[in-house]
């Protein structure tokens, strides 16, 4: 049986192209999901590291330490990326170094991206944001 050819005798390739397109689809989309939340990890971390350096600023400028102000900033600059936090901690040492540091938990939404490489992943990874800054009222 003779392939089918064109007028000019080439044989025909759209076949070809849609078995290509259908092999290289899964795999373009694992990775655009992929860059994609990676790249929303990378901004909820960047929140979380500016939610603890605005609660240690609160920190710094009030007399005495004052934890509900502390989680009220940090709550305050987590609602902007939609965010809560699992625990902000705060301290207070010798120095006058003012320590808060504040936990999410991040939710990826590509589930099956780790699976594909055999890795055990549920999911959710903690991001964890530390500032430390001296004290400037003398606690």
């Amino acid at each position: 049986m003779r392939a089918m050819t064109s007028m000019d005798g080439r044989r025909s390739q759209s076949g070809e192209a849609l078995v290509e397109f259908a092999l290289i689809l899964p795999i373009l989309l694992v990775l655009s999901l992929g860059m994609l939340d990676f790249g929303r990890a990378f901004h909820a971390k960047s929140l979380v590291d500016q939610a603890a350096r605005e609660g240690c600023r609160v920190a710094i400028v009030t007399k005495p330490l004052d934890q509900a102000l502390i989680v009220e900033r940090v709550e305050k600059v987590l609602e902007a990326g939609n965010m809560k936090p699992n625990s902000v901690t705060s301290n207070l040492d010798a120095n006058r170094l003012v320590e808060v540091e504040v936990e999410i938990t991040f939710k990826f939404i590509t589930p099956g991206v780790f699976s594909l490489i055999g890795a055990k992943f549920d999911n959710t990874m903690e991001l964890v944001g530390r500032a430390v800054m001296r004290s400037e009222t003398g606690n």
